[in-house]
This record gives C-alpha cells, structure tokens and sequence, in this order.
C-alpha cells in the first residue's frame, strides 16, 4: 500500500524532489520504492528526463486505480467509528493558509456545542486538504473556492473583496483606490499558499490578458519573500483585503487599496464528503451545526449591506468578516481600519 501511495506522490508531482518533500522523505530511497513497484507490476511508470519525467501509459492507467485504492484504505478507520453510530473522539478540521482568523474562530466556537467531539486542527495547501477529505484523512475542510469534484457539500462562510498591495512612497500615498493601469510600472508577484490552485487564479488571468509583467521571481518566492518584494517598491500584489494584507504585511510600510474594475472577492467555505452524512453517523451534527453558521452569517452581512446603503455607502457582495479596512499605512503596532468582525 504505501508503493501506491509513493506512486500517487510522483505522479501528481512530477517531480520526485517535490514529492520526496510531500511525503517527508529523501527523493532516493522514494525513487527506489518506485522502482520496486515497477519491478513488481512488470511496467515502467515513469519516462525520466534528464529535468523532467512523466507518467507512461502504464503509469496513466494505474493512477485512477490507485488513487481510488488509498482512497479506500484510508477511509476504513471513519467506516469503523461511524458503523457504531457515535461521533469520532476527534474530528480533524482542515484549514487553509488563506482561511480567515475570524471563520476559524466561528467555526471552533461553533464545534464546541458539541462536547463529544474533540476538533484537531490540520493545517495545509488547499488541494492537498481536498485530496485528504475525499481520502477521509480529514473530516472537514475549511478551504476557498474553487471546490470541485463530484459528492463534496459546501457551506460558505466568508466572502471578502480583494486590494491591491503597493509599498509607501510609490506615488501612491493619496489614493483611495487604483486601476491596473496605475501599476504598469511595476510587475505582479502572485500570493501563492502552495502548489495548486489559488483563489485568486481568476484575478491572475484577468492581470496577465491586461498585460502586467509577472515578477521573474515569482514562483520562488513565499509568502513573507513576496512582502519583502511588494514592500521594497519592487513589485504588487493582490490579496484578500481582510486577511491577506493582515496575516502577511503586519509590520511593513505599504497601502492596502481597492482596485477598480475587477469584481472578485475571495470566498471561504466548510467542506465535507456528502456520502459520510449519514443520519445520525459521526458528521452529521457538526455539518448541520456549520450550515446554520453559514446561514447566521449570509444574514449579518445581509443587515450590514442594507444598513451601509441606508447610509449612502457602497459595499461589496457577499459575506464580509470585518469592516473595510482603511486605505493607508499600517504596521504591526498600528493596524488601521482592521477588525476581526464578528
């Protein structure tokens, strides 16, 4: 089983540093163990280049199986708990980087009117926790859009609007707001969490049609090495305006500014496997107890948006976990216009 499991790694990476690194292990005793597996099937998996390899028709063939093979195993100890009709002593909640502290804090909060559920925390990339809800490795998964596949539910929880993160002294310290064409000047360094697909991809593709230049560093940096760029009047990039500009920036000179003309907003939602709701079986309660958070929410945001236009006021779409925050700078001692809402 764990062949298969070394096979799935490669194969989705390509790459058998990468997937060395995913399954913690150094890449030669992985590349042995694939090699053991070829030896085994009678097949090579893999053409390996010189800088790349690539599945073989053999290797293309094997990975539905295999995945739907772990997939299986991995569920078995959920199947065990939920055959007795009790909820799991732990319940592993998955949780993305770019997930707000205010959903986690719902959520926890929300969980803990359950007395007999202990909630781990697992935090990762959000492809990787939708590979491992759909393995049964976790239970439920707090993750942004987009969430794909076929019997995966969703209840939505935050939707916050984008900025555009510039640094101080950049010709923009007077603005409220600018367009793309303000940043020709300037390339894009994309806010990456991990290896699959961003939130913020629609946004991306909307920047690269427009024309902006892509930082030649970008797919090396991270998190705290794109605020090192942004900051240093290098580059921009966009984030969530509740929490990209907060987890990331804290400390740095820079203005976190709404950008005219992109309508995109970055949509937080609890994930779960709609086959494992069975009545009464282990997620049922704590599903329902987050479709009712997610509900509480589209509400207050609801009563906020119509509060906010009674006052003349513009607002943005969707469920929005803190008040606009102010345009200007902010450091770590100071963080105007931030609030963890409610």
């Amino acid at each position: 089983m764990l062949h298969l499991r070394y096979f799935i790694a490669v194969a989705e990476e390509l790459n058998f540093a990468r997937a060395a690194a995913r399954l913690h292990l150094s890449p030669s005793p992985l590349s042995r163990r694939i090699r053991d597996l070829e030896r085994e099937l009678g097949r090579e998996l893999f053409l390996r280049g010189h800088h790349h390899i690539e599945l073989t028709a053999a290797g293309t063939s094997l990975l539905p199986a295999a995945r739907e093979i772990m997939r299986r195993v991995e569920a078995v100890p959920a199947l065990v708990r939920e055959s007795t009709g009790s909820c799991p002593h732990t319940l592993t909640l998955g949780i993305a980087p770019e997930v707000s502290a205010a959903v986690r804090t719902a959520v926890l909060t929300a969980l803990s009117a359950h007395p007999d559920i202990a909630v781990r925390l697992h935090p990762a990339e959000g492809e990787r926790l939708l590979r491992a809800l759909h393995t049964g490795a976790v239970d439920l998964a707090l993750v942004t859009e987009p969430v794909g596949g076929p019997g995966v539910g969703r209840a939505e929880l935050e939707c916050q609007p984008i900025a555009v993160v510039v640094a101080a002294g950049m010709g923009f310290d007077e603005r409220t707001s600018l367009r793309l064409g303000d940043l020709a000047h300037l390339p894009y360094v994309p806010m990456g969490f991990g290896a699959g697909p961003t939130p913020l991809a629609s946004v991306e593709e909307v920047l690269r049609r427009a024309g902006a230049r892509r930082c030649a560093e970008a797919a090396a940096l991270s998190p705290d090495g794109v605020a090192h760029v942004v900051a240093g009047g290098q580059a921009f990039t966009i984030v969530g305006r509740c929490t990209g500009a907060r987890k990331v920036f804290a400390g740095e000179r820079v203005h976190v500014l709404p950008l005219e003309g992109i309508d995109a907003s970055i949509t937080t939602v609890a994930a779960w496997r709609e086959d494992r709701l069975r009545p009464g079986g282990a997620l049922a309660d704590p599903v329902a107890t987050l479709r009712g958070l997610s509900a509480e929410r589209i509400r207050a945001a609801q009563q906020s948006r119509g509060q906010l236009a009674a006052m003349g006021q513009l607002v943005e779409p969707g469920i929005d976990s803190s008040t606009e925050p102010a345009a200007g700078v902010f450091d770590r001692s100071v963080p105007p216009g931030f609030s963890e809402g409610a």
